[in-house]
């Protein structure tokens, strides 16, 4: 009995993947002129028409959606994601979630791995499209997926269509600097942890000394402290920096909530008392800020929208809908005890 011609077969004589054929075969995903034209002669050849199976499984969604996020125990990325779960369940879709850890081999390997599950769409928060200069590798690679698998972004990759959904930096700094600089006796302010190497510490960093400028403050290069590390180690070293020169700023802002419990240790350790004689605000407003004394003042988001638009867009790029490049969600302060008011 002669065998039936499969779109592995197809695939194996055309010397190209089973992804590849089945882009021929649907004409819904651009394909290299020469491995169409290959394709279509094996198609030709046999007068191949897929089966009802065949077709079901070249245009089939799984309805999972990959996260790839930089690392999960930072209370910012576990508190969005556990938005993006709710928001993609009531939607009738499970999440695929891998932790990078910031590294880059892993990044590229657990890319891969999401491709290979057949995800619907692939989320990127954290990671490579936090920082400045784009990887040129990441990018191509990144194109690569982009034809068959939308996705989407937190932070920015030139050189690729990725749709982006990021908070709105520079209104999250203004937010702060307004409030802080409206309390009385405040001469000297200092920012505490985050690298230049990331787009959203450079957005920040501009504000604030744009900021200080605007309000007749000088800015003080020995209180502007970066660190690569975003937890709590992190936050101790910046700090205990900005004081190793003997001056004590009026008030610091954390990078995060996590590197402002650090913070707090060092003030600590210094024998100072927060906010009696410094002030501390920071950002994201996670459940750290309520937990820590005094808890803290902090620039948060509505997680759940923020959640939501991730979805949303995944899900409207998933069906071939137009969504815009960017969308911006609004921060919020929320004011507690870690700042002096009087």
């Amino acid at each position: 009995m002669k065998k039936s011609i499969t779109i592995v077969d197809i695939a194996k004589e055309a010397g190209v993947s089973v992804s590849t054929v089945s882009r021929v075969l649907t004409g819904k995903v651009k394909v290299n002129e020469e491995k169409r034209r290959i394709v279509q002669a094996v198609i030709d050849k046999y007068n191949f028409q897929p089966n009802a199976m065949a077709r079901g499984l070249i245009n089939s969604k799984s309805n999972l959606i990959g996260i790839l996020t930089a690392d999960i125990r930072n209370p910012y990325y576990s508190t969005l994601i556990v938005s993006c779960e709710q928001a993609a369940t009531e939607r009738g879709y499970n999440l695929l979630l891998c932790n990078s850890f910031s590294d880059r081999l892993n990044e590229f390997s657990l890319l891969d791995r999401l491709s290979q599950q057949k995800v619907d769409a692939m989320i990127l928060i954290g990671g490579a499209p936090d920082e400045v200069e784009t990887d040129k590798e990441y990018a191509e690679k990144i194109n690569a997926l982009l034809e068959e698998t939308p996705v989407i972004i937190t932070g920015n990759l030139n050189g690729t269509n990725c749709k982006r959904v990021n908070i709105d930096e520079n209104r999250a700094m203004q937010l702060i600097m307004d409030y802080i600089l409206s309390l009385d006796g405040i001469k000297s302010v200092a920012f505490a942890g985050g690298s230049r190497r990331y787009i959203s510490n450079v957005t920040l960093r501009d504000c604030y000394k744009n900021m200080l400028e605007k309000k007749g403050l000088k800015y003080i290069p020995e209180f502007d402290v970066e660190n690569e590390r975003y937890d709590e180690i992190g936050g101790r070293e910046a700090m205990d920096k900005i004081l190793s020169n003997g001056k004590v700023p009026d008030v610091v802002i954390a990078v995060n909530d996590f590197t402002a419990v650090g913070i707090l240790k060092s003030i600590h350790e210094h024998n100072l008392r927060v906010p009696e004689d410094i002030s501390v605000v920071s950002f994201d407003d996670t459940y750290i800020a309520s937990l820590v004394t005094p808890q803290l003042t902090s620039v948060g988001y509505n997680y759940w929208e923020f959640g939501e638009k991730i979805i949303s867009t995944a899900i409207k790029l998933i069906d071939k809908r137009e969504v815009p490049e960017e969308i911006f969600i609004e921060p919020k302060l929320i004011i507690r005890n870690s700042c002096k008011t009087e």
